[in-house]
Formats: C-alpha cells, sequence, structure tokens
C-alpha cells in the first residue's frame, strides 16, 4: 500500500515539474525529469519516467512527446470545450483558409488540445463554410512578410495583376516590388499587406496578400515610421481605405414583430429592442461594424426593413435607389 501511495505522489510530483518549466518552447527530456524528480527526493530511471508519463496520459491530463527542437515532453494546454468551440468557431469562419488548411490545423488541435473537451466540440459541430469558395493565402508568404516586420527588414514582393486575355481562364502578369512592410490588416474577409513603396513615403500602399506569390525578405533594413500613416491607398487604383467599411456605429432599423428572430439570427453583437410608433413594428438598435456584409443583407430586404440610423446609410441607399429607378 504504501509503495502505492508513493508512486502515486510521485505521478502528482510528475505533473507539477511539467507544469512548472515545460510548454511548447520549453521541452524537458526525460534524463532532465529524472534530475528534477530527484530534488522532490524521487531517485528513478528514464524508464520508470516513461512508464509514468504513459500512465499519466489515461487521464485528461496529457502530456505530449516531440523531436523538436529537442526530444522531450511538455504538459499540453488544457482547453475548456467554451474555448475549444470559439477556436474552432473563427477557423471555421475564415475566408481566408482552405478545407485542406482547415483539416490541418484540426489536426494540430486533436495533438495539442487536451481530450475530451476538442472531441466534444469536434463531434458535435458542422462545418459548412467548406461550401464557400475561399481565398488562398500561401502560408510561406504570409510568414515571410511577419518576419520582415518582426525584423523590420525590407522585402521584395511577387505580385500578381490580373490580365483579360481572349478565353475565360485565369491570366496574370507578375509585378516585382521591394517595399518596407509595416503591419498585416485583417477586415471585410481579407487579410492584407499595408506598406511603404518609397523609404521616405507618408502614403502607405495595401493589397491582398492572396495576391502575392512569393516574398522574399532582403538584408536591407527597414525605416519604419515613427507612426502609421493616415492615408493609405490601393496599390492596383490609388483608391484611399474606406474606413467607413471597417468602422462601427449605431445601427438603428424599423421592422414587423414577426420579423425579430429573422433579425436577431443576423447579427452577432446584442441587439435591443423596443416598439414603434407604428402599430405591430418594432425597432431594433446595435453597435456593429457597416461593412459590405450588412449593406447588403439590408438592400436584399429592403422590402421589410427601413433604416432609420445612420444618415451616411440612409444616403447610400436612396443613392441606390435612384440609380435603380
Amino acid at each position: 500500500m504504501a509503495a502505492n501511495a508513493n508512486s502515486r505522489t510521485r505521478l502528482l510530483c510528475l505533473i507539477e515539474i511539467l507544469t512548472m518549466y515545460s510548454d511548447e518552447l520549453n521541452i524537458l527530456s526525460a534524463e532532465e525529469i529524472c534530475e528534477k524528480l530527484a530534488e522532490y527526493g524521487y531517485e528513478t530511471s528514464k524508464r520508470s519516467v516513461l512508464s509514468d508519463i504513459r500512465t499519466i496520459n489515461t487521464t485528461p491530463i496529457k502530456i505530449l512527446s516531440v523531436n523538436s527542437p529537442k526530444k522531450g515532453f511538455y504538459l499540453a494546454k488544457s482547453y475548456s470545450p467554451a474555448a475549444s468551440q470559439l477556436i474552432l468557431e473563427a477557423i471555421f469562419a475564415s475566408d481566408t483558409l482552405s478545407a485542406n488548411d482547415i483539416e490541418y490545423i484540426k489536426t494540430y488541435l486533436r495533438r495539442n488540445i487536451c481530450v475530451p473537451s476538442l472531441e466534444l466540440v469536434l463531434n458535435t459541430s458542422r462545418n459548412y463554410n467548406d461550401l464557400t469558395a475561399k481565398r488562398e493565402i500561401s502560408v510561406d508568404v504570409l510568414y515571410n512578410l511577419r518576419a520582415a516586420i518582426r525584423d523590420k527588414k525590407r522585402i521584395t514582393v511577387d505580385i500578381s495583376r490580373i490580365v483579360p486575355g481572349d478565353y475565360f481562364s485565369n491570366t496574370e502578369k507578375i509585378e516585382k516590388l521591394t517595399v518596407t512592410p509595416l503591419y498585416i490588416a485583417v477586415a471585410n474577409g481579407g487579410i492584407a499587406l499595408v506598406f511603404l513603396r518609397e523609404k521616405d513615403s507618408d502614403t502607405g500602399e495595401y493589397l491582398n496578400v492572396s495576391r502575392i506569390r512569393n516574398a522574399v525578405i532582403t538584408e536591407e533594413k527597414a525605416v519604419m515610421p515613427d507612426e502609421d500613416p493616415e492615408k493609405v491607398i490601393n496599390y492596383f487604383d490609388r483608391q484611399t481605405i474606406d474606413y467607413y467599411n471597417y468602422s462601427a456605429r449605431w445601427l438603428i432599423i424599423e421592422f414587423k414583430e414577426s420579423d425579430i428572430e429573422f433579425v436577431e439570427s443576423f447579427f452577432r453583437a446584442p441587439v435591443q429592442y423596443r416598439k414603434s410608433d407604428k402599430e405591430g413594428f418594432c425597432l431594433a438598435k446595435v453597435y456593429t461594424v457597416i461593412n459590405r456584409e450588412l449593406i447588403g443583407w439590408l438592400f436584399f430586404n429592403s422590402d421589410k426593413i427601413t433604416i432609420l440610423a445612420p444618415d451616411s446609410l440612409q444616403e447610400l441607399f436612396r443613392n441606390k435607389a435612384k440609380n435603380i429607378f
């Protein structure tokens, strides 16, 4: 009985050691674990450590074995089902990940998130976003862009410009450009690189990362501005970014009370409701981003919904109506 109790206490000490000293970047070898256990008063062998790890892995606590950056072990991070659900929903909703990318990430999560919480989420979730078109973003390109930003280096990118051909096919020409990358912007379902072309320029430019075919970090040091440029224009058409599409504001709409569930199901943000002065109608107020998705939804359902605020959105719809009629 004493020996059995001693063995259980040793397992607890092993878990504590891995909790305190290990993670994905700090791997403990079996020999190092033996040394740490000796500090707890347990003289043990490498074989005993491997046996203890197998025993622990039969519980919800998971110890991962890796060969890189060195051969050894670390304690897997434990996520709750709610946290796992948030991670997967973000992955499923991405417009920039291909179906293959998503499957790779799910496999990675299975290895690194403690079971059974992840399995519970995976077994009760369905990814219907696979049915939508996704932009293909090169992982290598994105990594090199981020590395250049981190290391403050200039980078040479091969940019694809679409060229109409004689047939319905993908035709492009490649432009080579050396730039100072400032940051990666994620908005409206896309990933864009914001950069300075000239070293002393005060005007930034941006383009979708999906248009970059290759990115090579140069040895040239980048001169980074003290502040982000106030003006950012599209590399292709020289139009200024419409920040209106990226900012959140109060939206107030009016519709029939019977359509409350229809409206509620569209918005991710909390919606406030109150009765309208019109019989059988109500008002909804929600703080949301005014983007293309929202504008399209409002326009498609303009027979059901009346926009009361903001004024800029009312003006946009009045102009659309003029163009149609």
